[in-house]
């Protein structure tokens, strides 16, 4: 195996990324430079009458450069027509059935960009929405309590967008202890609705996946060399991103969620002093739609109502369901005793008011604000020989409930959130995992199919995927990074809101890796459509990319045109690579079908 030398590695990489000649340099046809030098060689046998094809030519590189030039082929329209149409085209439809979703067009073209440049993150903001989204409807299962169908559901749901949290009580207290409040979760549930099949994203779909089974076939049968399996391959993450969106749900159109939100808050219901008539919450309300100046800079992806920046509220969505759980576990441990909301403990306790099959009936439901706060914030147990007084309940865990000594002050009681959720990490580390195995399995097979192609080696187009995957997976990582950090940052309620140095430190980390990670994605993105476009436009096609490769150096020229046809070994190694990629997507859609909650 031959080395090259550090001009040839340079060329070979200005050529990769950007598929360009020199200035100076012209297009050349090289179907009539290589009839040319083949009349050069076959000094005895007329050019008409050869049956030897152009790619078993001797040429070397330096003579190719000196007949030919360093210029790159000229386009020929029928082969641009043909490989645009057929390899390129059907997945630039497909690409636009993934959601996007923003409330400015431009923060659609750069998600657009950035799920292009890095298929990881893109799979990652899927593949946690949909671990979170499992993790609390598991949760949820073993509460019985009005409401506890609806709230994992809304809560959900607030994966995509933005929220800010007022964790003081009353006010999430009474979201969860009122039976007037139940008209708020149902109406934020029943807004959760999603992008779901229809028949023109169906059609889309079988028209895209149908044409690239046609084109496959049809290369099979010709083995055209100039073939866009590795462009098949590179885009094949499309397939389970848009199956994937569909399966989980996402915002139908931009807003909705924030206009479902808002309409909600209008039917909420705070407790008084008066037990049989809260007031409606005005401000602060309990949940709401964060703002910019509700966010630090450093965390200003999650105010991206766009399902790619998911990734930012991989780790405040899950905190907060912690948070609203504890709270209704609370409540639903007080009703498992038989306890209504008001006054459960004491001489003057109220009755229960039993309802038929363990139904919790509204009048069970109302209580003032002292009531409301302690009956989700600690739990009681009636007396075996005396029904109508309780006593407060031994703590066994700190986390789910106040511990009796704190109760004459349980007025100041704010339920803190756990900064890291049960089973986040895991969570995160499946995450990532799925969607680098997403990101290598098409790029992996991409850069296969192109290593075996002629000239075999890392040549120019493989090359150029072996970058694309390089800053895919680059760009993730600092986008990971930077949501970690972000949360680290966080401050918790309760807390002190100062900025020591290490807050500080942490702010610029996660703002330099967002920075980072955007800008390596977005080249990405744009490189990875010119390479794709450049190729079917056959700007590959020169002398230099026809014979060197970055790991076996400069060997004979191999003249790729319409009449080059590939060994049947090739054609059936690129066709396996092709099968790879699409086994790679299908295992990563598998899986969002699996460790699902079990249902009610």
């Amino acid at each position: 195996m031959r080395s090259l030398s550090l001009a040839h590695a340079a060329a070979l990489l200005s050529v990769s990324l950007f598929a360009n000649h020199p200035p100076s340099a012209v297009a050349v046809n090289l179907n009539a430079c290589s009839l040319k030098l083949l009349l050069q060689q076959n000094t005895t046998q007329s050019v008409t009458n050869t049956t030897e094809p152009p790619s078993k030519l001797s040429v070397t590189y330096e003579q190719c450069l000196a007949e030919c030039g360093a210029g790159t082929g000229g386009v020929n329209l029928q082969s641009f027509s043909q490989n645009f149409g057929a390899w390129f085209l059907p997945w630039i439809s497909l690409m636009f059935q993934i959601p996007f979703g923003a409330e400015r067009p431009l923060d659609d073209v750069v998600s657009f960009l950035i799920t292009m440049g890095s298929p990881a993150l893109a799979a990652y903001s899927l593949q946690i929405t949909h671990l979170n989204k499992c993790w609390i409807t598991a949760e949820f299962l073993d509460v019985n309590y009005p409401n506890s169908k609806l709230i994992p559901t809304a809560l959900a749901a607030f994966h995509h967008i933005p929220i800010k949290i007022e964790y003081e009580p009353p006010f999430l207290h009474s979201l969860i202890a009122l039976a007037k409040n139940d008209d708020y979760w149902s109406r934020l549930a029943a807004a959760n609705k999603t992008r779901r099949w229809s028949i023109p994203l169906v059609m889309s779909f079988v028209l895209a996946i149908f044409s690239l089974m046609l084109t496959v076939a049809d290369s099979i049968t010709t083995r055209a060399g100039d073939s866009g399996y590795g462009i098949a391959a590179i885009w094949t993450f499309l397939i389970p991103l848009v199956i994937g969106w569909l399966h989980i749900g996402c915002e139908p159109e931009p807003s909705h969620l924030r206009n479902s939100l808002a309409a909600a808050n209008r039917n909420a219901w705070v407790a008084t002093e008066n037990r049989d008539q809260p007031a409606e919450m005005t401000n602060p309300l309990p949940i709401e739609f964060a703002e910019a100046a509700d966010v630090h800079p450093a965390r200003s992806d999650e105010l991206k109502p766009v399902p790619l920046f998911n990734y930012s509220r991989a780790f405040v969505t899950p905190m907060t369901a912690e948070v609203v759980l504890r709270l209704i576990k609370n409540a639903a441990a007080n009703a498992k005793q038989t306890l209504p909301v008001g006054n459960p403990v004491g001489a003057g306790a109220r009755g229960w008011v039993r309802g038929t099959e363990g139904e919790i009936l509204a009048e069970n439901r109302v209580g003032t604000t002292d009531e409301v706060v302690r009956y989700c914030t600690v739990v009681s147990q009636r007396r075996k020989w005396n029904s109508g007084f309780t006593t407060p309940l031994e703590i066994q865990s700190p986390e789910t409930t106040i511990t009796t000594n704190t109760l004459p002050e349980y007025g100041l009681i704010t339920p803190t959130p756990s900064r890291w959720t049960p089973g986040i990490w895991k969570r995160v580390a499946i995450a990532s995992i799925l969607s680098l195995g997403l990101q290598w399995g098409t790029t992996g097979a991409a850069m296969f199919i192109n290593y075996i192609a002629p000239p075999p080696g890392l040549g120019c187009r493989a090359f150029s995927f072996l970058l694309y995957g390089v800053a895919g997976t680059l760009s993730f990582f600092f986008l990971l990074m930077s949501s970690i950090l972000a949360h680290i940052s966080r401050p918790l309620p309760g807390q002190v809101p100062t900025y020591p140095w290490s807050r500080t430190i942490q702010h610029a980390g996660a703002m330099i890796c967002r920075k980072l990670g955007k800008c390596v994605a977005i080249a990405s993105g744009i490189g990875i459509l010119l390479v794709c476009f450049f190729q079917v436009m056959g700007l590959f096609d020169n002398c230099y990319c026809n014979s060197t490769t970055l790991d076996n150096g400069s060997g004979l020229v191999v003249f790729l045109g319409l009449d080059f046809v590939l060994d049947a070994k090739t054609v059936g190694l690129q066709v396996g690579g092709l099968a790879v990629a699409f086994a790679t997507a299908t295992v990563f859609g598998t899986s969002m079908y699996m460790g699902l909650p079990v249902r009610r």
